[in-house]
């Protein structure tokens, strides 16, 4: 709401500059040039907090101001003294922006504000046309309804773009960062949080660990049932780590059946119980391995990895030995 607020903080402060202008410049005898004057102050006094507190708007206090300002050019027309004059004009700034930046509901409701208050205005003074004041009021309300409708059509389809643009732009951001087969993270987003997670480590002292993961004989797996079973292998896989591990964990895949997962705030004795649940909850007559590296207090993420790695490939040398920690 704090440009809703400043493009209001201008149109009172142009307000009232052009009602304070009015007064000093030829105007209908039967105006009230006092009032005027107040209301003129009134419109840069609000129009001056608008802009200052501008940051602080809430909806309610922008929807309230509006609607004063409503009411305060009504006043003009009223102490004018004439039903047609240049105050009428001030209305339509107050239809454009409120089907800029609120609902259909709203707008339809400072629209409804504005036919009532105007008619009201108008039902005191002088016609000091041709036309009459129902005439008047009709036509005008007619050009103020048009454009509240063609503004908030306009708003409703840009609100409409951008929202669109958002929604591309937060879907090809987890494409970058997420492997397209299983949607957990990839090598990518893996090292960035890595980075964070030590940097977080090392400030707070709290234990790290990395565990890496890599299926048994999954190579002759694809080869025996095809690599369309072998990718449904590794979606059921992820699925049922992501139940085994913590929300603040991470599980990524490097590539190919090579997977990897980050546990932050982790001991190495709760890291050696994750990876057996990690390794034990796999699809039926399919085992993996498990290489845990526990943070150091010292070593980059590069040579975090590399243990990890060095302990899953140890353990693969062992047949007896599910995982091994390095």
């Amino acid at each position: 709401m704090a440009l809703a607020s400043r493009v209001l903080g201008v149109l009172y402060l142009a307000g009232g500059l052009l009602v304070a202008f009015s007064v000093l410049l030829p105007h209908p005898e039967e105006a009230d040039a006092w009032a005027l004057l107040v209301i003129a102050g009134l419109g840069v006094a609000v129009g001056g907090a608008s802009l200052i507190w501008a940051k602080r708007a809430r909806t309610g206090t922008v929807h309230a101001t509006l609607a004063a300002g409503t009411g305060l050019v009504s006043l003009c027309i009223y102490f004018s003294g004439v039903a047609a004059g240049i105050y009428s004009a001030m209305f339509v700034w107050v239809v454009l922006l409120a089907a800029s930046f609120f609902a259909s509901r709203a707008v339809a409701a400072h629209v409804g504000w504005v036919l009532v208050s105007w008619g009201l205005a108008l039902a005191l003074v002088e016609a000091d046309t041709g036309f009459s004041v129902i005439t008047l009021w009709a036509l005008g309300s007619f050009v103020l309804v048009v454009a509240a409708t063609v503004m908030s059509e306009l708003e409703g389809g840009r609100r409409s773009t951008e929202e669109q643009l958002r929604s591309a732009q937060d879907e090809l951001e987890h494409l970058a960062h997420h492997d397209p087969l299983t949607g957990v993270a990839n090598r990518r987003l893996f090292e960035k949080v890595l980075t964070r997670e030590l940097a977080r480590a090392k400030r707070h002292g709290t234990p790290l660990a990395v565990v890496a993961l890599d299926f048994d004989k999954f190579k002759e797996y694809n080869d025996e049932h095809g690599h369309a079973a072998g990718d449904q292998l590794l979606q059921i896989a992820t699925s049922g780590w992501a139940r085994v591990l913590r929300t603040e964990d991470l599980i990524a895949r490097l590539g190919g059946d090579e997977f990897v997962a980050l546990l932050p705030d982790c001991p190495p004795t709760e890291a050696e119980r994750t990876a057996q649940r990690l390794c034990s909850h796999l699809p039926l007559s399919c085992t993996c391995c498990a290489g845990i590296a526990s943070w150091e207090g010292h070593e980059s993420a590069e040579e975090l990895l590399a243990r990890a790695d060095a302990a899953l490939y140890e353990a693969k040398e062992h047949a007896h030995a599910e995982f091994s920690k390095a």
